[in-house]
């Protein structure tokens, strides 16, 4: 095992600022929606010369308005976490660009991979790429093995730490959340969430609503 492996399988190893960026910038942004929100409210119940039927309908509206952006902001939170997953991958296997040979004998390298079921089967297609010195190919061949969960494949990609660069992204999109997990779909979610404002209390969701559409909210 590389030094960089060593490092990235500790428990709790850092992500890089870019990973903790993605994972904290929806979380942050559904705080100060959620900060904007309770202000809102906050004023308009210390505003005089409002009725309670008033204050309630600018509570609705913001609140229902809140529970949208929160809901927003989660499904953005998800899709962010699996592009940067995606694009670490892409980091690992991917080639950009290159003259019309290269281009040609990438596609032929993909049309290989593409016919490998077992893990076996791009062993040994992988090693050969290796003695040949087709780097190429031995990329795309690690790439196909790695959307298989053939880890064995991978790391003799990089058995001699030449592809260390492209582990450590692979390493780093380990970490990121499962967002298929429900259980973590279920803790995310408490961090996406509209406090419901106290003047709202024993309503009815259908009376929230209606509050919500009340014309007595643009009082505030």
């Amino acid at each position: 095992m590389t030094d960089y492996q060593a490092i990235f399988n500790q428990s709790g190893a850092e992500m890089s600022a870019e990973a903790q960026r993605v994972i904290d910038g929806a979380r942050q942004q559904a705080a100060a929606f959620r900060d904007a929100a309770n202000t809102t409210i906050a004023r308009a119940m210390d505003r005089k010369g409002l009725s309670d039927r008033a204050r309630q309908a600018v509570a609705a509206r913001t609140y229902r308005q809140n529970q949208a952006q929160q809901e927003k902001l989660f499904a953005e939170h998800i899709a962010g976490i699996n592009r940067h997953r995606q694009q670490l991958i892409d980091r690992a296997f991917g080639a950009r660009g290159g003259d019309g040979q290269t281009l040609m004998a990438r596609r032929q390298a993909q049309s290989m991979a593409a016919g490998l079921d077992e893990p076996w089967k791009a062993m040994d297609l992988l090693k050969t790429a290796q003695q040949d010195g087709d780097a190429q190919l031995a990329q795309v061949v690690a790439g196909h093995a790695y959307s298989r969960g053939w880890t064995d494949v991978v790391d003799q990609w990089n058995h001699d730490g030449s592809n260390d660069r492209a582990m450590r992204n692979l390493l780093e999109a380990q970490q990121l959340p499962d967002t298929n997990d429900i259980a973590w779909r279920m803790s995310a979610s408490a961090e996406f969430y509209a406090e419901k404002p106290a003047i709202l209390d024993g309503l009815r969701e259908q009376e929230i609503d209606t509050l919500s559409r009340d014309d007595l909210g643009d009082a505030a």
